[in-house]
């Protein structure tokens, strides 16, 4: 049996579904009261609705050890695609709790019912960068600094519980993707990008990084969890883009203007700060951060030579995966 966490999320869904189209019995966990409709509509979409019935949905938290310890009873294999993420700062202690404080839990639940292996869901936001502009891949040095966000060190730390737990005997995967893009709720992940285009974006910052489709990144899981290779992490990635070209890719999708005025970057220095005063007064959610304005200005791009090393593959353009989420959100 296979034991998922964040099979709500982007990645999760899509993950449930490629594993139930396989045939594997596959028990995965969830909050109690979470709403299941979005997973149901990506089975629907990939006209595998059915399928849906091979999922075992066990009620739990990553913060209660003893509930993931049963969850985990009879499975072989586990994939850890379960992550808070905020920019909010009084989400802060929350975000931490949840991803390494809960990674933490499941790696020794994990150890203690003997799995065979674990998959774990990172980011390119726990990689560091480069001086010289040189691709980023998975031995460029992660500086613990503030330049990174509170998201970012979250996700690094759960990396360290991985490794950790490798000490200890376990086998494990880190797979760290690029942004993801795929059908997604707009009011979820990456699907907020799609929205705010859809509203009428008319600006667009200098920065580049690397974009995959979730299609791949489940792939990628599932190819290397099953293999030989363990105790490694591989950047999963597909092109890298100019935010202006991305943007410009969605618009065009979605048939609205494109983004046509460059953000200087003082504008985008104050428009943080605004944000930041905003939430203090309304406690509502900040639109920018000044991690995600430092981002927007960054020119990053990322290297997925070691997982074609492995696995020699062709990557679904990033055209086709911007336009297969257009029909999923028009449909």
């Amino acid at each position: 049996m296979i034991f998922v966490t964040g099979g709500t999320g982007l990645v999760g869904s899509h993950l449930l579904y490629k594993l139930a189209s396989e045939g594997h019995k596959i028990r995965a966990l969830c909050r109690p009261g979470r709403s299941l409709d979005d997973v149901g509509k990506i089975f629907q979409f990939y006209k595998g609705g059915h399928l849906l019935n091979q999922v075992e949905w066990y009620e739990g938290d990553l913060l209660d050890y003893f509930s993931l310890r049963d969850a985990l009873k009879g499975a072989t294999h586990v994939y850890h695609c379960a992550a808070m993420v905020s920019f909010k700062p009084s989400d802060a202690a929350e975000m931490f709790a949840t991803n390494v404080e809960g990674t933490a839990n499941l790696i020794n639940a994990s150890i203690e019912v003997r799995i065979d292996k674990l998959c774990f869901v990172s980011s390119i936001a726990t990689l560091g960068s480069t001086i010289n502009g040189d691709a980023i891949d998975e031995s460029t040095f992660w500086q613990n600094d503030d330049n990174h966000s509170v998201y970012s060190q979250s996700k690094f730390k759960s990396e360290m519980e991985v490794w950790r737990g490798t000490k200890e005997g376990l086998k494990a995967i880190i797979v760290n993707p690029s942004v993801i893009i795929g059908p997604v709720a707009m009011k979820r992940s990456t699907g907020q990008l799609f929205k705010t285009v859809l509203n009428g974006m008319k600006f667009y910052t200098i920065g580049a990084t690397g974009f995959v489709d979730v299609r791949d990144v489940v792939s990628s899981m599932i190819k290397l969890t099953n293999s030989d290779v363990e105790n490694e992490r591989f950047v999963i990635n597909s092109e890298n883009l100019s935010y202006k070209t991305f943007l410009g890719m969605i618009a065009d999708a979605l048939h609205v203007k494109t983004p046509k005025y460059q953000a200087q970057r003082w504008v985008v220095s104050l428009a943080w700060r605004f944000e930041r005063l905003r939430y203090y007064l309304t406690r509502k959610e900040p639109r920018l951060t000044k991690e995600t304005a430092r981002t927007s200005q960054h020119q990053s791009t990322y290297s997925n030579v070691k997982y074609k090393e492995y696995h020699d593959t062709t990557h679904i353009p990033i055209k086709e995966s911007i336009q297969n989420t257009v029909e999923y959100l028009q449909g």
